[in-house]
């Protein structure tokens, strides 16, 4: 029985796509992805940057929580030279971080994000706690101070983080080069 044209075009959309169009398809991705890698790349200190300052602003958080709900201060020990910061419960009575007490958490940035560090090129001191401890109390106050993360080699990938001394409030800062400002 001969075929007419219809069931011809059937067939024809039954078979599949050639080796041809299957390899112009995988150029075409290939182009597409070596266009695009560059701008990735490039974009990735800047989105570690913000993930570590989250991380940062979640750590800042929780230990105000802890500190509240426990009744007990609350420590955030940042050391400058080596990028980690512990979290640390008051445990033994003594005021101010001390061997007695426990440790909750400790981060070390450069291990969660490669590249990203404690320390500023746009101000003098990148930890303004005093001591480099941020101190919650039961309250939810704090002593207030903050802490700066960088890339170094990246002005734009500079974040501030921020505690307010009445409220125990954590907000976050991106460095503008433009502007001069912290926004």
């Amino acid at each position: 029985m001969a075929q007419g044209p219809a069931e011809e075009g059937r067939l024809r959309l039954i078979r599949g796509l050639t080796l041809l169009e299957l390899v112009l398809v995988l150029v075409i991705l290939a182009v597409a992805g070596a266009v695009a890698m560059p701008y990735y790349l490039a974009s990735l200190p800047n989105r570690r940057a913000a993930a570590a300052t989250r991380q940062v602003v979640t750590d800042l958080r929780r230990a105000r929580t802890l500190a509240v709900e426990s009744g007990e201060p609350v420590y955030v020990v940042f050391e400058a030279g080596t990028s980690v910061y512990r979290i640390v419960l008051e445990a033994d009575g003594v005021a101010g971080p001390s061997a007695g007490d426990e440790t909750d958490r400790e981060v070390a940035l450069t291990d969660q994000f490669p590249g990203v560090v404690l320390g500023s090129t746009v101000v003098a001191d990148p930890i303004t706690f005093q001591d480099d401890v941020a101190v919650f109390r039961p309250r939810g106050t704090s002593n207030g101070g903050s802490v700066v993360l960088r890339v170094p080699g990246r002005a734009t990938a500079e974040r501030k983080v921020t505690v307010l001394s009445t409220t125990g409030r954590v907000r976050a800062y991106t460095w503008n080069p433009a502007t001069g400002r912290w926004e």
